[in-house]
């Protein structure tokens, strides 16, 4: 059995010590590795360079240690038990790293805890220790606990390494409030100032707990659930884990006791991601892509099925809050068309597939820049839409017997419940070994191709119309209609300022391209006068389509002098709303 001991021991300098005890076989020279990414967040981390000082030894007797590349170390070998010891640099307030100051600490345990090559298959052991001065800290994981108190420090267990790095913790003067779902015990546990009604929103995260776990037919693949979140001034995040999720969100996301009544947008997205992470307990962690069994840290590890974890899971997180009774169908329809508005917002839908962004997440999604609109396609949000008609197709060719959600507690208990693994065809396959359903045709043709899906002919067909309309602006895309649209179009999403309009994307083929405008550049004259954001509206209201002006712009400390000519607002806003309530019914909950 390995032993790993963590503790907080510099919140001002934001290190933790990590000791791990290990016996090597017949004088073995121990290998140690960190792991380069951790599962669900596709990019190489190099969580390594954040070691200090390690050093071994066995018996008081120091071992040599010698690197062998930026993520793996060679201990000399020995037959004693060996002692290796080393500190972390925890200052990534997010949740795939580890953070440690003197309010709060958080931890995966794979930026933390070196794997001993040979030995990841051993039971493991991790005691998570207090200084005196943090004494007061409360420790929250989903790790099974060996001893110690419920929310304190102590020892705690898991099967192997796999297990180790799949059970976040969160230390600090913790709110720690319970709720049960399902016959399930849940907590919402949160670090970091805030002013939530804990009361108000652990009714509502049981209420989407409840409906995702009736969902897959109470098949539920843990026997309790954290919600780990880190509250702060300006964040938002998660990462899931096998049973519970990490998080970091905007203290405004919160809904306060007495202040807001109704869910707004805020609160919304909060119990939103809360609906994404839970969900993902069935599809990802234990329903997987046979390409991530077993997961290989190292180096990147490739699938073209992201669509369809975070495709899917990216559907029902907003279906389910609509079905829970938590949003009513026009937020719901809202909130689809501000998905059709960002896919469609640019080029990249054209010249991308999902299968293909699916296996280029390590390069392209995860290391977004200012052209991706134009070069890449979300597998989340694109994947959303290929599950929302599959959804709508599966209904119609059952004739409203079936639906996306049945099939997948079936198709969770066929290769999820025993971690089977799926391929490429899988879900199609599946789809017609049980229930004559033929749809893999099309999911061959949206997942490897650019051709247009079918939304807007399947959402008439459920008695939705969809309107295609100018938004308020370039930056105000989505899929509510626009108050006052402006008469012309930049052709690039951009921030104001007193200095001057910076642009932040610019859109291939339209006017700020077309003028030879780029992003990071800084407009601050349109026609020898001054445009700031104050007076951004009233300028561009003063022209009409195909008008000639000339702009003065910076790109870095360069002048630039170029004449733009303007173009007509596109249609990017997508306004959703129901024509006829009897078709609609039964994909929407409609108040009768």
């Amino acid at each position: 059995m390995l032993h790993y001991e963590i503790t907080p021991l510099d919140p001002n300098g934001h290190q933790f010590a990590v000791t791990i005890r290990v016996t090597p076989k017949q004088h073995e020279a121990l290998e140690l590795k960190l792991p380069a990414w951790i599962p669900g967040s596709y990019m190489i981390r190099d969580f390594a360079r954040n070691i200090l000082d390690l050093h071994a030894e066995a018996n008081g007797q120091a071992l040599a240690i010698t690197a062998i590349d930026k993520q793996t170390w060679r201990v000399a070998p020995t037959d004693a038990t060996v002692q290796i010891h080393y500190q972390v640099y925890a200052f990534d307030l997010s949740v795939r790293s580890a953070y440690l100051d003197q309010f709060f600490g958080f931890f995966n345990n794979s930026s933390l805890c070196l794997a001993v090559n040979g030995h990841t298959k051993e039971s493991v052991e991790l005691s998570v220790v207090l200084p005196q001065q943090l004494a007061h800290w409360q420790v929250a994981t989903g790790m099974p606990r060996r001893s110690g108190d419920a929310f304190a420090a102590g020892t705690f267990k898991a099967d192997d390494y796999e297990s180790l790095i799949d059970y976040p913790f969160l230390l600090g003067e913790l709110d720690i409030h319970e709720f049960i779902a399902g016959g399930k015990k849940h907590a919402f546990v949160t670090a970091g100032r805030n002013f939530a009604d804990y009361e108000r929103i652990c009714g509502d995260l049981a209420r989407i707990c409840e409906h995702q776990i009736n969902m897959f037919d109470k098949q539920v693949p843990f026997e309790n659930y954290l919600f780990l979140t880190m509250v702060v001034g300006k964040g938002f995040g998660g990462l899931e884990h096998r049973n519970s999720t990490a998080l970091v969100c905007s203290r405004k996301d919160l809904v306060s006791k007495g202040i807001r009544q109704t869910i707004d947008s805020d609160y919304r997205t909060f119990l939103s991601l809360c609906s994404h992470e839970y969900f993902h307990s069935w599809n990802i962690k234990t329903l997987k892509p046979k390409d991530f069994i077993p997961y290989r840290l190292d180096a990147e590890q490739y699938t073209r099925q992201l669509w369809f974890y975070e495709g899917i899971t990216s559907y029902y997180d907003d279906y389910v809050l609509h079905q829970a009774g938590l949003i009513d169908a026009n937020t719901y329809l809202n909130l689809i068309g501000d998905t059709l508005a960002r896919v469609h917002r640019g080029v990249g839908v054209d010249r991308h597939t999902v299968g293909d962004s699916s296996l280029q997440a390590w390069n392209r999604f995860y290391k977004q820049d200012e052209n991706a609109p134009n070069s890449i396609v979300s597998y989340y949000a694109k994947g959303a839409l290929i599950a929302l008609c599959l959804d709508l197709m599966i209904r119609l060719e059952s004739d409203g017997r079936i639906t996306l959600a049945q099939v997948m507690a079936k198709f969770w208990q066929a290769y999820g419940a025993n971690q089977q693994g799926t391929t490429d065809t899988s879900f199609a396959e599946f789809l017609a070994a049980t229930y004559e359903l033929h749809l893999g045709a099309f999911i061959e043709r949206a997942v490897t191709t650019t051709e247009p899906l079918p939304m807007i002919e399947l959402l008439e067909q459920f008695g939705i119309d969809v309107q295609r309309r100018p938004p308020q602006d370039d930056t105000g895309f989505g899929g509510k209609p626009a108050a006052q649209p402006l008469p012309v179009a930049l052709g690039a999403k951009f921030k104001g300022s007193a200095a001057g309009l910076e642009l932040q994307v610019v859109f291939a083929d339209e006017a700020a391209h077309e003028a030879g405008l780029s992003a990071q550049d800084r407009i601050i004259a349109i026609d020898n006068l001054q445009v700031t954001d104050a007076n951004m509206r009233e300028v561009f209201e003063r022209y009409q389509p195909d008008d000639v002006v000339t702009v003065h712009a910076f790109r870095r400390d360069e002048l630039l002098t170029l004449e733009l000519r303007w173009q007509a607002p596109k249609a990017n806003n997508y306004i959703l709303t129901v024509a006829d309530r009897k078709r609609a019914q039964g994909w929407l909950a409609l108040a009768t």
